[in-house]
């Protein structure tokens, strides 16, 4: 991609605007884990053409997931794409469409995002959802502010066995702000420990943020969950796989107030860590909290049926004190292909997707309980992941990554005190012969 490099003058003068005296300053707040050190590995005197072929070289050392048996999950899973799919959202109303603003241009894809914000609210039970944001960590910081506009207090209370990655997004969003996040341990079981949150629980509460299934698959007893915090009048945020909801209780019949989640799992490949977006649904009395915009569907004046944005809380749209986010564009593309999906499959096709990940999962669970040399770490009320414990687990790791079986996640980098503790998933497309071919190699492997 052509590139128009900043003079030392212009760095300089930018520099100054901001009250600082170097770029190794302006990125002092970066990690040295994550910044290079030095200059690139490159031939110097490169052209634009030669330097892509060496790009292109090294980009060949990467391997596919789809090389692998893998048993990857941890928020991001490999569903079954119907063919159809990829065909329709790569139409160029859809593929190429900016923000729908003129709605007598845009009907199209105005009653597609309609569609979605439909399925959504048919998931959960809710009564709204907006039109989607980022991904599923942006969508929980989102409503976590949502919810502290709503209740006007400073203090979140964040469930520990919520994706890491989802709690470092929220400590992001709030950093530099005078609100609180306060995370509440799992017990030993691996789930919310309720004893706690009574502790925690204060008049400066405005939320409870809860995964289920939960970062270890696990099912958490909401409704039990929702009567502790509902007598201080706290919001209950839900982070859901939404294939799950195909067979869980809808979360709005269980205390929750606002529901967000990843929306990859609907439709969308696992490249490079998916391609995402983050859905959201909330109650109608907090339609006007919401981020991002809303589709409606209404009559236009020859009396046909007819779609607009009903709701846009962009700050350039309406007053600046009234915007709720910061967030002025979102992932329509993927929303979408989540909306035909979901109507590919059907209610009962959706059903299946979730009995079958279930059902393999809990088949490789039983599997592993059989190897006396692995420990199954939680209880088995899971949906389609688990975690599992083995002396070594790196090296385990290692070895079934060389004969192409990726077991899973491990868990220590995110939660020391689960040592050598594993991360694995099923979905509907993993195979009876390749979970075999998976505990054969791993018997081989510790014995």
């Amino acid at each position: 991609m052509p590139y128009i490099l900043n003079t030392p003058s212009q760095i300089k003068e930018m520099l100054e605007v901001v009250g600082l005296h170097s770029l190794e300053e302006l990125f002092s707040h970066l990690p040295p884990s994550v910044r290079i050190k030095g200059h690139l590995s490159l031939p110097s005197g490169l052209s634009e053409e030669e330097l892509i072929r060496v790009v292109k070289r090294l980009a060949k050392k990467n391997k596919s997931l789809s090389n692998f048996n893998s048993f990857l999950g941890g928020g991001i899973y490999p569903h079954y794409i119907p063919s159809p799919l990829n065909h329709l959202i790569g139409r160029a109303e859809f593929y190429t469409a900016y923000t729908p603003y003129q709605a007598e241009a845009s009907q199209g894809i105005l009653q597609a995002i309609f569609e979605y914000q439909t399925y959504i609210c048919l998931l959960t039970g809710m009564e709204v959802s907006n039109a989607s944001l980022y991904d599923g960590a942006t969508s929980l910081a989102e409503a976590v502010l949502m919810s502290l506009r709503i209740k006007k207090r400073s203090k979140v209370l964040v469930c520990e066995s919520i994706h890491p990655e989802y709690r470092a997004t929220l400590r992001t969003y709030l950093k530099g702000s005078d609100f609180l996040v306060e995370e509440i341990k799992f017990n030993r079981y691996g789930f919310l420990d309720l004893d706690i949150l009574k502790e925690k629980i204060d008049d400066e509460v405005a939320c409870l943020c809860i995964q289920s299934p939960n970062f270890f698959g696990l099912i958490e007893d909401l409704e039990s969950i929702s009567e502790v915090v509902k007598g201080k009048e706290i919001l209950v945020i839900l982070v859901t796989n939404p294939v799950s909801l195909a067979i869980l209780k809808e979360p709005a019949k269980l205390g929750v107030d606002i529901v967000c989640g990843e929306g990859q799992i609907l439709g969308r490949a696992c490249a490079w860590g998916g391609e995402t977006f983050g859905w959201l649904a909330t109650k109608r009395d907090y339609l006007r909290q919401l981020p991002g915009r809303i589709v409606g569907k209404t009559i236009d004046r020859e009396g046909k049926e007819s779609f607009c944005l009903t709701l846009q809380t962009r700050e350039q749209h309406i007053r600046r004190e009234k915007a709720t986010s910061n967030i002025c564009s979102n992932h329509s593309l993927n929303a979408i292909a989540g909306a035909i999906y979901l109507s590919l499959l059907g209610k009962e096709g959706l059903k299946k997707v979730a009995l079958y990940s279930l059902n393999l999962a809990h088949y490789l669970y039983q599997c592993l309980q059989d190897i006396k040399e692995i420990k199954l770490v939680f209880p088995s009320s899971f949906f389609n992941e688990f975690v599992w414990q083995v002396n070594d687990s790196y090296q385990v790791w290692e070895v079934l990554y060389r004969k192409n079986i990726i077991p899973g996640l491990i868990l220590e980098k995110f939660y020391p005190q689960l040592k050598d503790c594993i991360l694995s998933s099923c979905t509907e497309i993993k195979t009876k012969e390749e979970i075999d071919d998976f505990v054969r190699c791993l018997k081989e492997v510790i014995r």
